[in-house]
């Protein structure tokens, strides 16, 4: 994990001013996971329907610097919405939350992407988005 406070101290700086689109159909969710994020510098629109997601995505594909989304959700899951978001913009760095291992033929098409199992605590999604960009 990240570790000591001056290590976290250098991950906030890395962190400032990156916009997240948080997509997760438990609105509670959502609204805990923008808390969580936006705590650390984060800014994050949060959606409770993939569809609306996507489209919000479509209207300006450059403004966000990250999409988490959970899995399993009505009308498109998540790995659907990760692959119509990198038809748009190929290499948006993903992860997928799920409290379900997904089958084979689906963690192939998500490869790229990283996932996050539920239930998951602040340090691991800080850990999993700080990747992205603290190397």
């Amino acid at each position: 994990m990240i570790g000591s406070d001056e290590r976290m101290d250098q991950v906030v700086q890395n962190i400032q001013g990156k916009r997240i689109l948080f997509v997760d159909d438990e609105d509670y969710l959502a609204q805990v996971g923008r808390e969580m994020l936006e705590d650390y510098g984060y800014e994050v629109d949060i959606m409770t329907r993939s569809p609306a997601a996507f489209a919000l995505f479509q209207k300006a594909p450059f403004h966000y610097d990250a999409l988490i989304t959970d899995y399993t959700m009505p009308e498109m899951t998540g790995d659907l919405l990760m692959e119509k978001i990198h038809r748009i913009r190929p290499g948006l760095p993903v992860i997928i939350c799920t409290g379900i291992t997904p089958p084979p033929e689906i963690m192939d098409k998500i490869k790229n992407a990283t996932l996050l199992m539920k239930p998951f605590d602040m340090e691991e999604l800080l850990q999993a988005v700080y990747n992205f960009w603290g190397k």
